[in-house]
C-alpha cells in the first residue's frame, strides 16, 4: 500500500456562497475561520470547509458505484432496485453508532466491508458500536489572498494578491408573489372570475405572503483557492476508486449553496500526484496517473458479494 498527496488550485467560475450559520441583519454571511498573521494579528477569512467537499465526493462516488452495480431505476422495465434505509445511510451519510450490548468489535466484519467496498476504505463509516476511519483527508478550500499567503505554498501564489475582502461581495435576491400575477393566479382553486374570465379583485390575499428580498455574501468569480488531498496507505483499487469519484465530480463541479441558480461552479487544476513511501524516499515522487480498470474489474468480480452484504445490512 502507498500514500499519495495532491495539491492544486481551484478557481471559482461563478460566485460561491457557503453559509456558516451567521447573519448580519438580513445578510447571510460566508463561513469564516480565524487565521493568525505573521505579525500575530488574527484575521477572520471565509473558507470552504473540507467537510462539505468530502460530502459531495462521497455522494458522487457512492451513486456512481451503485449505478454500476445495478441499483436505481431499470431503464428497460422501469422497476427500482433500491437499498434498505440502513444501507443507504451507511453509504451516503456514513451510518451511525448503535448499541450492540456486550458484543465486542467485529474486526473480521470491518475488514470484509472495506475489502468489498473500496470507497468505504476511503471515506470510512460507522457500523454497530464502532467507527471505521477513512484513509482520505480532504483539505479545505483556502482562498489565496493577503491574509493566507504565508500559509499557501509559494508555487501556487500569483504575482499579486489582494485582501480577501476585495474578493467578497453581497448579492441581493428576490422572490415575487405570483398570487399577484393575474395570469397564473387562476390556477388557485376557488378563485372568482368575472364574465370575461379575469380574476375578480379581492380585499385580501388567500395565503401567506410569498414576496421577499434577501441578501447573501459571496466570494467573487475568479477567486482562486488552494486545495490539498491526502490518501494514506491505500490499495491500488482504492486509489482508482478515488480517481473515479473525482472524475464523477468533475462532470458537475459545484460547491457551496444555490448551485441551482448558477452559484458555486469551479475549475480544478491539480499538480501531479506525489507518491510517498517512507521506506524509500521521504520527498516523494511525481506520478503521471491515469485511470485504469482495477476499480471497475473489482466491482464486476465482487458485485454479487457487495449486493449480498448491503442486503443483509440491518
Amino acid at each position: 500500500m502507498r500514500s499519495y498527496i495532491m495539491e492544486g488550485v481551484v478557481t471559482a467560475l461563478s460566485s460561491i456562497t457557503h453559509n456558516g450559520g451567521e447573519r448580519n441583519g438580513t445578510v447571510t454571511q460566508l463561513r469564516r475561520e480565524k487565521f493568525v498573521q505573521p505579525n500575530g494579528k488574527v484575521e477572520r477569512v471565509p473558507v470552504i470547509s473540507g467537510n462539505s467537499i468530502r460530502g459531495i465526493l462521497r455522494d458522487k462516488g457512492m451513486f456512481s458505484m451503485l449505478k454500476m452495480l445495478g441499483y436505481g431505476i431499470n431503464e428497460e422495465n422501469g422497476k427500482v432496485n433500491g437499498l434498505s434505509l440502513q444501507a443507504f445511510y451507511f453509504l451516503f451519510s456514513g451510518g451511525s453508532l448503535v448499541s450492540t450490548g456486550d458484543s465486542g468489535l467485529d474486526i473480521k466484519y470491518f475488514r470484509e466491508m472495506r475489502d468489498l467496498i473500496p470507497l468505504i476504505g476511503l471515506f470510512g463509516g460507522a457500523a454497530g458500536n464502532a467507527i471505521m476511519p477513512g484513509k482520505m483527508k480532504i483539505g479545505k478550500l483556502i482562498p489565496i489572498c493577503k491574509e493566507t499567503s504565508h500559509l499557501v505554498p509559494e508555487k501556487f501564489q500569483p504575482e499579486t494578491v489582494e485582501s480577501i475582502w476585495e474578493y467578497c461581495q453581497t448579492e441581493m435576491f428576490t422572490r415575487r408573489d405570483d398570487e399577484k400575477n393575474d395570469k397564473v393566479r387562476l390556477m388557485i382553486a376557488g378563485k372568482q372570475l368575472s364574465e370575461n374570465g379575469e380574476a375578480l379583485p379581492e380585499e385580501k390575499k388567500s395565503g401567506t405572503p410569498q414576496q421577499m428580498m434577501y441578501n447573501v455574501e459571496t466570494i467573487a468569480a475568479g477567486t482562486q483557492f488552494f486545495w490539498r488531498i491526502v490518501l494514506e496507505d491505500v490499495t491500488d483499487v482504492e486509489f482508482e476508486a478515488f480517481l473515479s469519484t473525482l472524475i464523477e465530480f468533475s462532470k458537475a463541479p459545484n460547491i457551496g449553496g444555490k448551485s441551482g441558480t448558477g452559484h458555486g461552479e469551479i475549475a480544478i487544476k491539480l499538480d501531479r500526484w506525489i507518491e510517498i513511501d517512507s521506506r524509500v524516499n521521504l520527498q516523494g515522487n511525481e506520478l503521471d496517473v491515469k485511470l485504469g480498470t482495477k476499480y471497475k474489474d473489482h466491482l464486476d468480480k465482487n458485485g454479487d458479494g457487495i449486493r449480498k452484504f448491503l442486503a443483509e445490512m440491518k
